[in-house]
């Protein structure tokens, strides 16, 4: 596995384990093996193809997580890891003779279109977003290894995921509302499009035991979600701080956030708001997840209102 030490990799690491898999984390040469004890781990980095040789040798699959996200990000780091790196990393699995490949893509590969049924086979778009704009040209390599018969992929696109270990969409939310200045972005009574971490890892097993995954793409999100303002209600509640009542229309947060990622850009300091949030948080997107549910008879069995419930107490 490629990213195992990060917020999903090792939630999806100890779902391996439990349910008896042999797992080995491809960390890079100073990457803490903390709490991986139970792993075996190989050494080597996916943007130098020279370091990957011989670390896939006797596996029966790889399950790639590894890729560059979050804010600030620069085309050309995301074109070295989520393209490039993804690209040495099916080679090697080829190499090593690996067919099964479960790659983590996004559904940012959609380009964020509002209010249109978003299903697997729905166009991708490229939409100038370092992010969305790789995992597209990841994607795209992969599926001419498959067009070549050399691998047998699944596609994973979630949206945003949460859960214990979050350090990014959580906390910068109740950082907004104990700051007693957040809006809500447009009506609020647009959907939530989250997953819990501990969805996503059941999901993955049963994707690694399901034949009828092979060749497919799967959108990744809980298709009952509340709306964003009953998620601000109940966090702020938990919090106890106080509801946001005033809204931002979706154009003007936009731009506030594009003037607060200039400052930020002179500053140094990270902005409150982005246009990536802006873009996530302010519209409806309607990601359908019949394939996920019909064919493989999974649902995601936490409801978000519970599962952030409990990770803001975590956070304190």
């Amino acid at each position: 596995m490629t990213g195992a030490t990060g917020f999903i990799g090792k939630t999806i690491v100890k779902r391996l384990l439990s349910e008896g898999h042999t797992v080995t984390a491809l960390l890079l040469p100073d990457d803490s093996d903390a709490g991986l004890e139970e792993v075996r781990i190989a050494r080597g980095d996916i943007t130098i193809p020279d370091t990957l040789l011989n670390k896939m040798n006797a596996h029966d699959a790889v399950i790639h997580l590894a890729g560059s996200v979050g804010y600030g990000l620069k085309m050309e780091t995301c074109l070295k890891i989520n393209r490039d790196g993804t690209f040495n990393v099916a080679r090697e699995a080829i190499h090593s003779g690996i067919r099964r490949f479960i790659h983590f893509s996004s559904v940012s590969v959609y380009g964020r279109v509002p209010d249109v049924s978003i299903a697997e086979d729905f166009p991708l778009k490229k939409i100038g977003d370092p992010y969305g704009d790789t995992k597209i040209d990841a994607e795209n390599i992969l599926n001419r290894y498959v067009q070549q018969d050399k691998l047998d992929l699944t596609v994973v696109r979630p949206t945003v995921i949460y859960g214990p270990g979050d350090d990014k969409f959580l906390p910068k939310l109740m950082e907004n509302l104990r700051s007693g200045k957040a809006r809500i972005i447009g009506s609020g009574e647009n959907s939530v499009d989250l997953i819990h971490i501990s969805d996503v890892a059941e999901f993955v097993t049963l994707l690694l035991k399901d034949e009828r995954s092979i060749g497919k793409v799967y959108n990744l999100t809980n298709p009952d979600n509340p709306t964003w303002k009953e998620m601000l209600e109940e966090i702020a509640s938990v919090m106890g701080v106080r509801v946001p009542e005033k809204h931002l229309p979706y154009c003007v947060a936009f731009m506030l956030a594009g003037m607060m990622e200039l400052v930020s850009y002179f500053t140094g300091r990270p902005p409150r708001l982005t246009r990536y949030a802006v873009r996530v948080i302010g519209r409806q997107y309607q990601y359908v997840t019949d394939r996920m549910q019909n064919e493989l008879g999974f649902k995601p069995k936490r409801g978000l209102l519970e599962g952030i419930r409990e990770c803001v107490r975590s956070c304190g």
